[in-house]
């Protein structure tokens, strides 16, 4: 039988691309999400139609900060080689509404696939690491101008009971266009749905 109210956490690792020329971006740029879906099945069918909401956050970790972050136009210079520091991140998060259609087969064999649109919660960025004196400092700034309210692309998930892979790829830029760099997360983890 199909749950009728599903709840997932995902873990991610976010693959930026068209990051600024000078930028280098780290690695490993992790994320996380839960969510909450209301399922409607079709019949007596293994089909459902999904729909929820959640909380999506992202992270971008480069050598780079942003020059102001009220600027009219956001843009990223790297940190000189002589100043040691420890972390640089912009980090995002969205109230996500999905939308998915959902396949579960007798042997508990799950796919799915569908949207995401994302409304922005939160825009900042943290920078850990020396100041220009040789100080070691912790700075902290939020609300970053010109990011995209709103983001929205395709997500596909395939697994087995309460464990899925999961891809999504953003369609939408982060930031608004021509205000920024054509930043875009492309996320790919797991799933968790116990319930």
């Amino acid at each position: 039988t199909i749950r009728r109210v599903s709840v997932g956490a995902e873990i991610y690792q976010d693959f930026w691309m068209n990051w600024p020329a000078r930028m280098n971006v780290r690695a490993i740029n992790q994320g996380f999400g839960t969510f909450i879906t209301y399922n409607v099945p079709f019949g007596q069918s293994p089909l459902s139609f999904a729909i929820g909401a959640g909380i999506g956050c992202h992270n971008l970790y480069s050598n780079s900060t942003i020059d102001n972050i009220k600027a009219d136009t956001i843009t990223f210079s790297p940190i000189a080689d002589s100043i040691d520091y420890k972390k640089s991140k912009l980090g995002l998060t969205y109230l996500d509404f999905p939308l998915e259609l959902r396949f579960v087969a007798k042997n508990k064999v799950r796919f799915s696939v569908g949207v995401k649109l994302g409304y922005l919660l939160d825009a900042k960025t943290k920078y850990k690491g020396d100041d220009f004196n040789g100080e070691m400092l912790t700075l902290k700034q939020r609300k970053v101008d010109n990011v995209d309210k709103f983001r929205f692309g395709p997500v596909v998930r395939f697994g087995y009971d309460w464990f899925q892979i999961m891809g999504y790829f953003s369609v939408t830029q982060i930031f608004d266009k021509g205000f920024g760099p054509e930043l875009y997360p492309i996320s790919v983890g797991i799933t968790f749905m116990p319930f």
